[in-house]
């Protein structure tokens, strides 16, 4: 299957377009575009791996699978917060068959 193209238009200072040449002819036969294009997908691949990863040395790994292993009991304020979102939902639940028209 085929990717759809999309455009991306930059202004760049002179000095950034200069840089990005000299290092695209550095790494073989590419082009400007190509390099560009390479430089994006792993800056944005970095980018989202650093925020949606969370990686644990071996002690922090062994003390969060201990807590899920052996949870402290909820306090007041974490059952309270659990009964406010089960009403929530119940909510939406029976508005949502209010908005259904009667036969």
């Amino acid at each position: 299957m085929k990717s759809k193209l999309a455009r991306l238009d930059l202004r760049l200072d002179s000095e950034i377009k200069t840089l990005a040449s000299r290092a695209s002819a550095l790494v073989g036969p590419k082009t400007l575009n190509e390099f560009v294009v390479q430089a994006i997908r792993e800056k944005a691949s970095r980018t989202i791996e650093e925020a949606e990863v969370v990686r644990l040395n071996s002690e922090a790994f062994a003390a969060f699978q201990a807590a899920c292993e052996s949870p402290e009991p909820a306090n007041e304020t974490l059952t309270a917060a659990m009964r406010r979102s089960r009403m929530r939902k119940q909510e939406r639940v029976n508005n949502r068959g209010s908005e259904q028209p009667a036969p």
